[in-house]
This record gives structure tokens, C-alpha cells and sequence, in this order.
């Protein structure tokens, strides 16, 4: 039995090997486990136990072994913390009088005290510094209290504490609040001033713009008519009445030219001067049609017709407070009295409507509108529709003129100035329908066709509305080239889905037959 259980230095140890047969043998046996064989297994495992050493005297040689060990090296002794302890003590005396040591030599150093120097030298020096200021400006120090605390301001003070200081000293100095009070004071009395100074400029602003329409309005009136060359009805016997046969036959470009003739044969003849004004107007030309009026006017200053003309040509062009002037002289006109006598509104050159003549204007229309017994003047109610259009009071303008269609319902410019009312009040589809009706009396109505081409451009109906306004460019006939149609047809055009790449460029050719070719080449939608 020594051999098993002392070391073995060259082969191995015994006991490990039997340890390792022990376990080999169980993994065998027990796969081979069945209930059928218990007698069998238990006649096994005895078997293999007798091979092994009994309990009792393995105990022994274990006791043995032990014993033998314990005789060679004896028991340890209780711990003692007693050296370790003083040990302990001698390193923390050590580290702790290092780190005093080292304090000491850092205070000892000349750069210790070098924050509380520059603070104190900071203090020392401010009260030169704010003398030398003030004698700069001329001016005493303002809060005295202030610069008295702030040099006894400790450095170890926290900031809410000097900022308390601060709000406490500037209560307690009677001279804060004696610069309050004098800057309030410059203040109140400097208001007046400055509100004087902008309402200065304001009207400054106002007067250029009220000079520069005044001057474009003069310019207007005394703009010379300038005459188409080349025109065939110089030789005409009556050019008037071949003006009035083409204009009912929808050639409103040829009618212009016979009315251009009319005048050039009889330079006095005011009618004809009206009605060359209103083919321009029909025909989208009203910077003409304003210069044709006003020759009417110089020689017939009460013909309604050229004051109403004129009133609304003003308004296309923005002009508001002088359409409001030409209004008043047509109610004035249209009562039986000399629109001569009327006196213009200092403010009619400005750019904006005159509320106080406008009312005065509106008084005179429904004093006239109150006298009337029986059927509603259609004249009157038209004007009190373009009235009404100048402040944008669309509702009472679209009931003025449907008043005045109710007495005259064939007259396409009733209908067309109808369409343009309902489109400004944002009524589109019901501004469309009034289009159609007035070219269904006037088919060659240019105004009304390009009317009706803005109308579909604010449905998204690009496509419809570029139809009409090259429709409204054939109308023209005359001085295409020059018409104001063609930006907005190019609007229009750049807006339409599937737009040919050679539309742009017959547009910015001003080729109309170009830009219908190309059109015509477009696929449907």
C-alpha cells in the first residue's frame, strides 16, 4: 500500500491510476443498467469494492499522513497587529508632514500672493483711471455711492452679494434718480420732434409721387395724338361713318384708322375724337384712348361718353383719384351743369383714393340715383358700377351694373364690364359667364376676349387662356407688335403643361403665325 499512496517521482501515481480504472469501469457498467439485471449489476459493483481498500484503513493511513506532516512544521501563531499598526502610524506622519512641508514652500514663493496684488493694485489705480475719464468728457463721476462701494469691495465677495450692493446703491443715490427724471424728460420733449420729423418725411414722399403721376397725367392731356402712317381712308368721302360701319362689323383695327382720318380731315370734330377713343379702348390701348378723350374734351368738355370713357381708362391704368375727378364731372355733366366749374382735389395726384372726395362724388351719384322715378337710368347706374370699382366695392358696383343690363341688356360693354367687376370681387366662374354674353353681342370684342383669357388663367385653364389672347392678337390686327397682350400671353404659355420648346422662342420673336404653328402641333391634353 506505500506505493500508493507516497509520491511516486518517475512513473505515475498509482492511486490516480486506480481512481481513473474506478470511474472507466462505472462508465462501462452503467449504459448496460436494466431493471431486468439488478442481481446482476449489484454482484458487479461488489466485486470491484473488494478490490479496494476497506474504509477503516484508509482512515488509518490518511491520520498517518498527516501526522508525519505536522511534526515537520509546527502551528502558526495568532496574528499580531502590533507591528503593523506602528508601521501604518510612522508612513501617515511621514506623507502628512511632506505635504505640510510642501504648502509651506509653495506660500513661501514670491507668486502666492500675485492674484491679491494685482486686485489691490486694480483698486488702487481705479480712481485714476475714472479721474482721467472724466476730466477727458468734462464730466463728474455719476453715481458717487457707486465708486465708493466698489473700492471696498471685498475679493472674497460673491457675486449676488455686489450685485445687491449694486441695486442698493443705485436706489440710495439721489442723483440716479434725478438722471432718470431728466432723461425722461428729454425724452417726452424730444417726441414731438421726431413724430414732426416723420410725418415730414412722410408727406415729402407723398408730394414726389403726387408730382410724378401729376406730370404723367399732364403729359397725357397734353400728349399730341400721334396718327398711323400710311392710312387708306385719307381719301375717304366720310370716314366717320365708314369707322362706325367697320366698328359694327368687328374690324376694329381699320375702323381706327378711318376714325384717325375723320380727325385728320376735321382736327375739331370732338366726336369723332370720342369714338377713336373707344376703338382704342375696346382694342386694350388705353394710354391712346386717354390722349383721343382729352382731345374730345378740350373741344367738348361736357360729352358724357368721353368723361365716362376716360374715367375707366384712368382707373385701368391705376390712376384713381383723377378717374374719381372725371366721374365727378360726368354726374355734374349728366345733371345739366358745366362739368367746367368742377374743382379738382388738391390730393387727386396722390397715389391713393381720396376717402373725403370719394364720399362727397358718392353723395352727388345717389342724390341723382333718388331723383329718378320709374326705370332706372342706365347711364347713371353704369357710372355708379366704375364709381363703386375705384373704392372695391364690388358688390355694389355688380348690382349697379346688372341694373343698368336690366334697361339696356344688348350692350356688350355693360356685359364686359359685368365680367371684370365679378373677377375683381374674386367671382370667376360668374365672370366668364358675363365674357361669353358680351362676345356673343360683340364676337370681336378684343377687351372682353382678353378678359376672358385672364379668367381661365385664375381656373389654371392655361391652355384656354392662351387661345384667347392669340384670338384677342388677330382682333388687334394693328400695332401688334406693341400690344400689351403679349406678356401675358407669355405668362400664360410658360404656365401650359406640354408646351412645344418653339413657343418660347416665337414669343420673344413677337411671331404670332410662328407661335400658332407651333401651338397647333401640341398634343392634347
Amino acid at each position: 500500500m506505500k506505493s500508493i499512496v507516497e509520491a511516486d517521482c518517475g512513473g505515475p501515481n498509482a492511486l490516480v491510476g486506480l481512481a481513473q480504472n474506478y470511474g472507466t469501469s462505472n462508465q462501462r457498467i452503467a449504459p448496460t443498467v436494466s431493471r431486468g439485471n439488478c442481481c446482476a449489476v449489484l454482484l458487479a459493483i461488489k466485486g470491484v469494492s473488494s478490490l479496494l481498500p476497506s474504509s477503516s484503513l484508509g482512515e488509518q493511513f490518511a491520520n498517518d499522513f498527516l501526522q508525519q506532516k505536522a511534526a515537520a512544521a509546527p502551528a502558526p501563531s495568532t496574528f499580531s497587529m502590533k507591528a503593523l499598526a506602528a508601521q501604518l502610524s510612522k508612513q501617515s506622519t511621514s506623507t502628512t508632514s511632506l505635504a505640510n512641508n510642501w504648502s509651506s514652500e509653495y506660500a513661501a514663493r514670491p507668486g502666492h500672493q500675485l492674484s491679491t496684488q494685482w486686485s489691490q493694485q486694480y483698486a488702487a489705480s481705479r480712481p485714476s483711471f475714472e479721474n482721467a475719464w472724466a476730466g477727458a468728457t468734462g464730466q463728474t463721476t455719476p453715481y458717487p455711492a457707486i465708486a465708493q462701494s466698489s473700492t471696498s469691495v471685498d475679493s472674497a465677495m460673491w457675486s449676488a452679494e455686489f450685485l445687491d450692493n449694486v441695486e442698493t446703491s443705485l436706489r440710495s443715490s439721489p442723483l440716479s434718480s434725478e438722471l432718470a427724471d431728466s432723461w425722461a424728460q428729454e425724452y417726452t420733449a424730444g417726441m414731438p420732434d421726431l413724430f414732426t420729423s416723420m410725418e415730414s418725411e412722410w408727406d415729402t414722399i407723398q408730394r414726389n409721387i403726387a408730382l410724378s403721376q401729376k406730370d404723367e397725367i399732364q403729359k397725357a392731356e397734353n400728349d399730341v395724338y400721334v396718327h398711323q402712317e400710311h392710312n387708306p381712308f385719307l381719301t375717304s368721302a366720310d370716314p366717320l361713318a365708314e369707322g362706325d360701319r367697320l366698328m359694327q362689323a368687328g374690324d376694329l383695327g381699320n375702323a381706327m384708322l378711318a376714325y384717325e382720318a375723320a380727325v385728320q380731315k376735321n382736327p375739331r370734330d370732338a366726336e369723332a375724337w370720342c369714338r377713336l377713343g373707344l376703338s382704342h379702348a375696346e382694342n386694350e390701348h388705353d394710354s391712346k384712348a386717354i390722349a383721343a378723350f382729352n382731345n374730345c374734351l378740350k373741344i367738348q368738355p361736357n360729352n358724357e361718353d368721353a368723361l365716362l370713357a376716360l374715367s375707366v381708362s384712368l382707373a385701368n391704368e391705376s390712376v384713381e383719384n383723377e378717374a374719381l375727378h372725371q366721374l365727378e364731372k360726368w354726374i355734374v355733366a349728366h345733371q345739366g351743369g358745366d362739368p367746367a366749374l368742377v374743382v379738382k382735389s388738391p390730393s387727386s395726384y396722390s397715389s391713393f383714393l381720396d376717402h373725403e372726395t370719394f364720399e362727397k362724388v358718392e353723395e352727388r351719384f345717389l342724390n341723382a340715383a333718388r331723383q329718378q322715378s320709374g326705370t332706372a337710368d342706365a347711364a347713371l347706374q353704369n357710372a355708379l358700377g366704375v364709381l363703386y370699382n375705384l373704392n372695391r366695392n364690388y358688390e355694389r358696383a355688380v348690382e349697379c351694373i346688372k341694373l343698368a343690363i336690366a334697361s339696356r341688356p344688348d350692350d356688350p360693354r355693360l356685359w364686359n364690364r359685368l365680367g371684370a367687376t365679378l373677377a375683381n370681387g374674386d367671382r370667376t366662374p360668374e365672370a366668364v359667364a358675363a365674357y361669353r354674353e358680351a362676345l356673343q353681342r360683340y364676337p370681336m370684342y378684343v377687351r372682353a376676349r382678353y378678359n376672358l383669357g385672364i379668367s381661365c388663367m385664375h381656373l389654371s385653364s392655361y391652355r384656354e387662356a392662351v387661345e384667347h389672347f392669340v384670338s384677342a392678337l388677330d382682333l388687334q390686327k394693328g400695332g401688334l407688335d406693341s400690344s400689351s397682350i403679349w406678356p401675358t400671353l407669355r405668362s400664360a404659355t410658360i404656365r401650359m403643361p406640354n408646351a412645344p420648346d418653339e413657343v418660347l422662342p416665337a414669343l420673344d420673336r413677337r411671331d404670332l403665325n410662328a407661335f400658332k404653328a407651333a401651338l397647333s402641333r401640341m398634343q392634347p391634353v
